[in-house]
């Protein structure tokens, strides 16, 4: 193997195991569905559970348990007024920083790759 490849390999395995617990969180459709909420909402400073409930079609005690989830992972955060919590993606510290690195680094380590092409990037 040769050296970049070498390194490249070291820093995708230290990236997955970053990336890993994220990716197993998402891994949940329900989440997945909150997720897309609050990307869909991201410019409203939060989203409160009611609103992820109605607009998910998700029960209240569901959607609380899976933001629970989802701040334990970093991938949310929250952001309090009085007694209202409001749920929001904070790209300067999510979690899913991690996930994005680590495919960054995957199509790196495809080009190194016998068979990789590259045609007006699409790849084979």
């Amino acid at each position: 193997m040769n050296q970049e490849f070498e390194q490249l390999r070291k820093r995708f395995l230290e990236n997955y195991k970053k990336a890993c617990p994220i990716m197993t969180v998402l891994g949940d459709e329900v989440r997945q569905e909150i997720f897309l909420i609050l990307i869909q909402t991201g410019g409203r400073g939060g989203i409160r559970v009611g609103d992820i409930q109605k607009m998910g079609h998700i029960s209240r005690s569901a959607v609380s348990h899976h933001l629970k989830i989802m701040l334990d992972a970093g991938i949310i955060s929250r952001r309090r007024e009085g007694t209202k919590n409001y749920y929001y993606l904070d790209s300067a510290s999510s979690s899913l920083l991690a996930v994005s690195e680590l495919l960054q680094d995957a199509v790196r380590q495809m080009k190194h790759c016998p068979t990789y092409q590259e045609n007006e990037g699409e790849h084979k």
